[in-house]
């Protein structure tokens, strides 16, 4: 199942919601549209994660580029709504110790006052 994304925004924050695989080139064109995101000021963003049903290790760095971008134009990257396969994934790689993850929407959202 392709990659895909549907944007909301709560104020200043962005939300995306994915669903499908984060894998190969699918995480390039979430790259690109992180980008776009950063590019126009909205460098606070959730990434909803709750129908991603895999990430492979290209989608593993997709998503560490994408914090270093996020990060390096002052703004935040968080996530939301792991599965419980992505979630093991996430911990197994150690990648807990670099991204907040949430729960709750509203929790996330919270975070970043």
């Amino acid at each position: 199942m392709a990659l895909r994304i549907n944007q909301r925004d709560d104020g200043p924050i962005t939300i995306l919601d994915l669903s499908g695989k984060v894998a190969g080139a699918a995480g390039e064109s979430l790259s690109d549209r992180i980008e776009s995101l950063v590019g126009a000021g909205r460098n606070q963003l959730i990434l909803n994660l709750g129908a991603v049903s895999n990430i492979d290790s290209a989608g593993l760095g997709w998503l560490l580029s994408i914090r270093s971008a996020v990060g390096g134009a002052g703004g935040q990257l968080k996530l939301l709504n792991l599965t419980e396969r992505v979630e093991d994934l996430i911990v197994t790689t150690k990648l807990e110790m670099v991204f907040d993850s949430f729960e709750s929407e509203a929790d996330a959202v919270q975070s970043f006052s």
